[in-house]
């Protein structure tokens, strides 16, 4: 069954802290922390998202998550169950399987697969992992790249979910880097997650942007984004709809019709999870306004 979901990402400024994570010099683990207020529960935000928007699919953001023990997550699966509500995907952004260090590499792993066990838990359907670091991109489809994927495509397997990554910034938003990766590891063990606004030059103005900076949003040619699109959708497994903040003259950045456009012509007839990026205005109205346009460019979502 095909859903128009919501992620958790949407209300990153309600839902609490965003935990990111980067190796130092000397590969200690060090936090990267966005101290967004709190003011709904993951627990709450779900049956939020299905009383205010109207839907019956929610991707959980690993990052969000502020404890992952047995009981929490229990009360967290019956806080869906309560609404019907069903976790289509979990984003893990743990690790980077691009590092030189198998040790590290064999480390991120174990990581990720614990991960993998609490979206099970959850009844994912999908999980998703980076081609590299959350923080700064992907490095080269090297062989430990594709040996980690293929060993953490089988353990999302044994426990009933797909393994998904993502155009996620750096080389893993080249369409032929994401391709390749795609080839090597085989497309029956590895689906791609589409996200319609990680390309550039759109990445770095959004990521930018929440590390407080403001990139220059005018004279840029945006017209690869939509050439990417086109090249990605026709073996993408899911689709994020982006949607960010305004250029400075108040211009749309991305035209998300004519990107979802693309996805729909492409013959794709999956998922389709909101993920609303931007910091200005009130975060429920704008991903309702995104949803609005995922529903009309793909009637037959749920």
């Amino acid at each position: 069954m095909a859903y128009a979901a919501v992620s958790s990402f949407s209300l990153h400024s309600r839902l609490g802290p965003l935990a990111l994570e980067q190796r130092n010099e000397v590969g200690v683990l060090e936090p990267i922390i966005f101290p967004f207020p709190r003011e709904h529960s993951l627990e709450e935000f779900g049956g939020l998202a299905h009383d205010r928007l109207g839907v019956n699919a929610i991707e959980l953001c690993q990052l969000q998550f502020d404890a992952a023990d047995d009981a929490r997550v229990e009360r967290l699966r019956a806080a869906l169950d309560e609404k019907g509500i069903k976790c289509l995907t979990m984003p893990i952004d743990v690790g980077d399987l691009t590092t030189e260090s198998d040790s590290f590499r064999n480390e991120d792993i174990e990581r990720i697969t614990a991960w993998f066990k609490v979206a099970q838990k959850l009844g994912a359907h999908y999980v998703r992992v980076n081609a590299g670091a959350p923080v700064g991109g992907a490095g080269e489809a090297s062989s430990g790249v594709v040996g980690a994927l293929t060993t953490l495509s089988q353990r999302a397997h044994d426990l009933g979910m797909s393994l998904l990554v993502e155009n996620h910034g750096g080389p893993s938003s080249d369409p032929d880097f994401m391709l390749k990766l795609l080839d090597d590891v085989g497309h029956d063990r590895l689906g791609l997650l589409l996200d319609l606004g990680n390309f550039e030059p759109l990445i770095s103005i959004s990521h930018g942007r929440f590390a407080g900076r403001e990139l220059p949003t005018t004279g840029l040619d945006f017209s690869p984004i939509y050439e990417s699109i086109a090249r990605l959708a026709p073996v993408a497994t899911l689709v994020h709809a982006k949607a960010i903040d305004p250029a400075s003259d108040g211009s749309p950045l991305l035209d998300l019709e004519r990107a979802l456009n693309i996805v729909a012509t492409s013959g794709y007839t999956g998922s389709v999870s909101v993920e609303w990026e931007g910091q200005q205005g009130d975060p429920w109205e704008q991903t309702a306004t995104t949803l609005a346009k995922v529903r009309a460019a793909f009637p037959h979502l749920q």
